[in-house]
């Protein structure tokens, strides 16, 4: 092990991959504690289509409440009418032809936000994302208080299920920081910025030019709601990794102080999460992307100095006891 770490010390292009490779495992080992969790997310996000499931048992307690609720919106618009006195309906079919689909669909929107509370994912399932069945949320509440909570893409899975059991068509869709719902009557469940990635019968379908748009947004957004000590531990752990402990106290400081700056640029740029709409409302992610890359760039061309000064001082003092 000593021998592996000495050859890492003394060739830089090795060091350089093994140190950022280490960044890496530490941001996904603070973003995703959970480690299976963040496998099962993986393999649902690449099928979005999957997650909607119109037949999960748990959704059958909803029928009575959800039905009363259509029956007395079809009752209010009955009294508009100067039709016939309204009648409850036989069935679900009966009473969903009564509606038109625009309501049924505002209707299933508002029952979920009323039933589902909003929480992040990080308080529910410690992941900085993840997106759960529909057994899972309801599951999670019954080990808890009761009360069913979950965050943009949960709620989504739940308003796309119930459209489904309905008898409607709806889909998934996500600009990589929000998820919502697209049914033939149009987007709910609060529309986003432009569609990266769309459920499909057949799987996702990847919107490859809208991706790079929604990245920086996206990116900006995630750092601003996301607990800041998290994201500090991670700058923090690529700091130590990046500089030479014989770095100048002063250079150590100034690149912590730039490094700071870029994650607080970034942080400010997303915290509106309806704006974020072009590059007037997400430009402090590149000012804080600048930051960083000059914070990192300081601290390695300074930690690069140091250890070549190091290392020929060390050169010396063999040489001087030969």
């Amino acid at each position: 092990m000593s021998r592996w770490v000495e050859a890492v010390r003394r060739r830089p292009l090795l060091r350089v991959p093994v140190k950022a490779g280490g960044v890496v495992l530490l941001a996904v080992m603070v973003c995703f504690p959970h480690l299976p969790r963040l496998a099962r997310h993986l393999v649902r996000v690449s099928n979005l289509q999957a997650m909607i499931e119109p037949h999960a048992p748990d959704l059958a307690q909803w029928d009575g409440p959800l039905r009363e609720r259509l029956e007395k919106t079809a009752r209010v618009a009955a009294a508009k009418d100067t039709g016939p006195p309204f009648e409850a309906a036989a069935d679900w079919g009966e009473l969903l032809q009564r509606l038109p689909p625009r309501q049924v669909q505002a209707e299933v929107e508002r029952f979920v936000y009323e039933r589902v509370s909003y929480a992040w994912d990080w308080e529910l399932w410690w992941n900085a994302d993840y997106l759960p069945t529909v057994a899972e949320i309801f599951a999670r509440a019954a080990a808890g208080d009761g009360v069913l909570r979950e965050d943009c893409d949960g709620r989504a899975v739940m308003a796309a299920s119930l459209m489904r059991r309905l008898g409607y068509e709806s889909s998934l869709v996500t600009d990589l920081r929000h998820v919502w719902v697209v049914t033939p009557q149009g987007e709910w469940m609060g529309p986003g910025r432009a569609k990266t990635l769309i459920s499909t019968p057949e799987g996702n379908r990847l919107a490859l030019r809208t991706a790079w748009t929604n990245v920086p947004a996206s990116l900006a957004y995630g750092l601003a709601v996301f607990p800041l000590w998290r994201e500090l531990v991670i700058l923090g752990g690529a700091f130590l990794l990046v500089r030479h402990p014989r770095t100048p106290p002063r250079i150590q400081v100034l690149a912590a102080l730039i490094l700071l700056a870029g994650l607080l640029f970034m942080r400010c740029g997303g915290a509106d999460p309806r704006g974020a709409a072009g590059f007037s409302a997400w430009w402090p992610v590149w000012v804080g992307l600048l930051h960083w890359a000059a914070g990192f760039g300081t601290l390695a061309v300074c930690s690069h100095r140091a250890r070549r000064e190091a290392a020929a001082r060390a050169g010396r003092t063999a040489a001087g006891e030969a």
